[in-house]
């Protein structure tokens, strides 16, 4: 069995559990429901960093490379044929009015179906996008120079940087010059296009962060910097406050007006966030005290969890939100976590369950 890395799994386990707080949420209007969801920004890209950090820890084996992808992509499709299926009458809603090539366009070319929500399932193409090309990341990753100095990690650092520059770093200039403007200090300058000098398209931030996670893992240090820990936790606190203004910014008001953020992966406070969060807990072990069973199990099953929370979101939320109002129980974060709860166990627990079975466990093993 692989060894497990302790620290990788609670970032794993924290990141689900901040991506279902997102999503069919049960919150009131209040500041601190702001800043809790603003936190839930730095998920996704902590999970790309925990995937950098396993996957260039690996040798690299091209076969099953190839094979993984191939595998990720036809459980996407299953995944939308089995949401095509289910959420509909879920939802309470008809089947898609739409012809036999824009279904297949849906399942096998990326595309999408009127009515039909599930628009989480673009953290699984940003994954593919940045499978397809790791074999060539990889491999500059192991370069050396003719000193042995592993000049091929300057390289993908400079990728990284570039990548995040070109999506959240242009974003975040943008919102700046808004500001600017909303204050009385008109600018002429746009960077709209600037987005478009990086390669990797949207998912440009997401190959940063990827890249980012692998070169903070392999740092090979006896014991950290002192200081190291406590800047992580202000990257983390900076971070939340700067995202909470720009969402202040942006909707008029403090506390949480029931619309995530606009554009909410590509602002450079969640750079921060999620480096923070990934530095601060990277000498992390399980002690005598730490639940790390319990960690673990949700930790090794997130990608079953992801997929099958969403039918449950469906299927749960309406009648947990009506069963709360029936009961005069306002809407609040102790709310939206119960919604987690009711959302997460029975994902956790058919997740488990299709394990068990050699035909279906592909769809809920990453």
């Amino acid at each position: 069995m692989e060894k497990r890395i302790a620290y990788l799994d609670l970032l794993k386990a924290v990141a689900i559990f901040l991506v279902v707080s997102c999503h069919f949420v049960l919150i009131s209007e209040t500041v601190a429901a702001n800043l809790f969801l603003c936190a839930c920004w730095a998920a996704v890209p902590v999970f790309f960093m925990v995937n950098g950090a396993l996957l260039f820890a690996r040798p690299l084996r091209m076969r099953k490379q190839i094979q993984k992808t191939v595998w990720v992509y036809l459980v996407l499709v299953a995944w939308k044929g089995i949401y095509l299926l289910l959420i509909p009458p879920l939802m309470g809603t008809a089947y898609p009015d739409a012809g036999a090539w824009a279904v297949l366009n849906y399942l096998f070319l990326f595309g999408e179906l009127p009515g039909l929500i599930n628009g989480h399932l673009w953290f699984i193409e940003a994954l593919l996008a940045v499978y397809l090309v790791f074999p060539i990341l990889r491999i500059v990753y192991d370069a050396e120079g003719k000193d042995g100095k592993k000049t091929g990690r300057l390289l993908l650092l400079g990728i990284a940087l570039l990548s995040l520059f070109c999506t959240n770093g242009v974003y975040s200039l943008q919102v700046l010059i808004d500001m600017l403007g909303r204050a009385g200090l008109r600018c002429g300058l746009s960077f709209a296009r600037i987005g478009d000098f990086q390669p990797f398209g949207k998912y440009g931030n997401m190959l940063g962060f990827f890249l980012l996670g692998a070169l903070l893992h392999g740092q090979k240090q006896e014991k950290e910097t002192p200081f190291l820990k406590p800047v992580a936790g202000l990257m983390m606190v900076g971070g939340l406050t700067a995202l909470w203004g720009v969402k202040w910014f942006l909707s008029g008001r403090p506390e949480w007006d029931g619309i995530l953020l606009t554009e909410g992966y590509r602002h450079v406070p969640v750079i921060l966030m999620a480096v923070g969060a990934f530095v601060f807990c990277r000498d992390f072990k399980f002690g005598p005290r730490w639940p790390s069973n319990p960690v673990r199990a949700i930790a090794s099953r997130t990608l079953g969890i992801f997929y099958i929370h969403w039918i449950f979101g469906w299927a749960f939320t309406n009648p947990l939100a009506a069963w709360l109002t029936g009961h005069g129980i306002a809407f609040g974060i102790g709310t939206n976590l119960l919604k987690n709860v009711v959302l997460l166990v029975p994902a956790w627990l058919t997740a488990w369950a299709l394990e068990k079975i050699p035909g279906i466990r592909k769809l809920v093993v990453g």
